[in-house]
C-alpha cells in the first residue's frame, strides 16, 4: 500500500478495493433496479501534484457481486503498480471476499494482500452489528485471534450502499456513515458522500450505454476518513458516477499527490439465483 510521500504503506487496498465494494452493492428495497454483475476496470495514472515523485501508475480492479439468497457475496481484486522518480516501484495486489446478511446484521470477510511478488498478508474474521444504540463486535481469526468493538452505528458495506443510493434518489445527500469491512488496522473508516450533480437517463453515456440507457445516475464525491485521526483531512477521496442499477463509471481515486482513474473495460451481468 502507498502513503502520500511514496514510502511505507497506507491506503490502496483499504480505500480502492473495499470502498468500491461499499459503492457497488445495493440490496433489499433497491433489488428491482439492481444488475448483479462482474465489472473489470483498467487503472491508470491521471494526474500528479507538482511535488509528487510518482511517475507512473497502472493496473486493474475486478469486482463481482452476486445474490446468495440469504445474503450478498462480493469479490473484488486489485492489482496496481506505481513507479517513483527515484527508481523505486511498488507492485501491490489484493483480493477481498465477503458475505453480508440481507438484513445487514452480520458480515464475514477474507482478505489477501501481496507486495512486490513477495510478502503476503491474510486477514479473516466476522462481525455482528450492535442492537439499537449498542456497539457491534468484530472477531478476527487470522492473522491472530482478537476482538474489537465497533463504533456505535457502524454498518457493513452492503447496507451502506443501500443508504447511499436511497439518499441520492431522495435528494438527501450529504451522507456520513462509519463502515466496517475488515481491512486496515481497525477495519472501519468514515465515509462522507456529497452530490456533485444528478444526471437524467441517457445523459452523457459512454461505452456502457446499453446497460444504463434507461437509468438515472448521480455524480458523487466521497471522502474516506480515519475516524481516530483528529486532523480532519481525508485519507483518500473519490469522484464517481453511480447508476440506479448499481453500475459505477467515471471513477477517479485521489491519493493527495497523485490521482488514479478507473475505466470500465468489461461488464457481464449475472442471472438471478433460484432461491
Amino acid at each position: 500500500m502507498i502513503d502520500r510521500t511514496g514510502s511505507g504503506t497506507s491506503s490502496v487496498q483499504l480505500f480502492m478495493a473495499a470502498a468500491l465494494a461499499a459503492i457497488f452493492v445495493l440490496p433489499s428495497a433497491a433489488m428491482s433496479q439492481i444488475l448483479p454483475h462482474r465489472a473489470i476496470y483498467d487503472l491508470k495514472l491521471s494526474k500528479t501534484q507538482a511535488n509528487s515523485n510518482v511517475t507512473h501508475a497502472s493496473g486493474f480492479f475486478e469486482f463481482e457481486w452476486e445474490d446468495a439468497c440469504s445474503g450478498w457475496t462480493v469479490l473484488h481484486k486489485t492489482r496496481l503498480k506505481v513507479d517513483y522518480a527515484d527508481g523505486r516501484s511498488l507492485d501491490f495486489g489484493a483480493s477481498h471476499k465477503s458475505w453480508e446478511a440481507k438484513d445487514g446484521t452480520s458480515y464475514q470477510f477474507f482478505i489477501k494482500r501481496d507486495y512486490n511478488g513477495g510478502a503476503t498478508e491474510e486477514v479473516r474474521g466476522e462481525a455482528q452489528r450492535g442492537e439499537g444504540d449498542k456497539p457491534g463486535i468484530a472477531t478476527y481469526s487470522i492473522p491472530e485471534e482478537r476482538e474489537i468493538t465497533l463504533p456505535k452505528g457502524a454498518i457493513f458495506p452492503t447496507q451502506h450502499s443501500l443508504e447511499l443510493l436511497s439518499a441520492a434518489e431522495g435528494e438527501s445527500l450529504p451522507l456520513w456513515r462509519v463502515v466496517f469491512d475488515g481491512s486496515g488496522d481497525d477495519g472501519f473508516f468514515g465515509i462522507s458522500a456529497a452530490l456533485a450533480r444528478p444526471l437524467a437517463p441517457g445523459e452523457d453515456l459512454g461505452e456502457i450505454a446499453d446497460a444504463v440507457a434507461a437509468e438515472s445516475s448521480w455524480r458523487l464525491q466521497l471522502a474516506f476518513f480515519d475516524i481516530k485521526n483528529q486532523t480532519g483531512a481525508p485519507e483518500q477521496e473519490q469522484a464517481l458516477r453511480i447508476f440506479a442499477n448499481g453500475i459505477v463509471d467515471e471513477l477517479e481515486l485521489d491519493y493527495g499527490d497523485f490521482v488514479v482513474k478507473a475505466r470500465l473495460r468489461e461488464l457481464k451481468p449475472f442471472e438471478a439465483p433460484n432461491c
